[in-house]
């Protein structure tokens, strides 16, 4: 799905006034042509407890 660059900053600006003086706001820098959109993201799934991530699977695959 393509966002418009604009409509996206627009957004992004929205968000960080709702978190203003909070360490949730998100910074944006271009590089090569490249919008980048750096900081904690808080996300919220209706979930009762914390997800974790974790760089891999704690099961590990099974090779053929």
């Amino acid at each position: 799905m393509f966002f418009p660059r604009n409509e996206l900053l627009l957004h992004l600006k929205t968000y960080n006034i709702y978190y203003e003086g909070q360490n949730l706001q998100l910074r944006h820098r271009e590089e090569e042509g490249e919008l980048i959109v750096e900081g904690l993201l808080n996300i919220s799934w209706g979930l009762r407890r914390p997800i974790r991530l974790q760089m891999q699977d704690d099961n590990q695959r099974i090779r053929p």
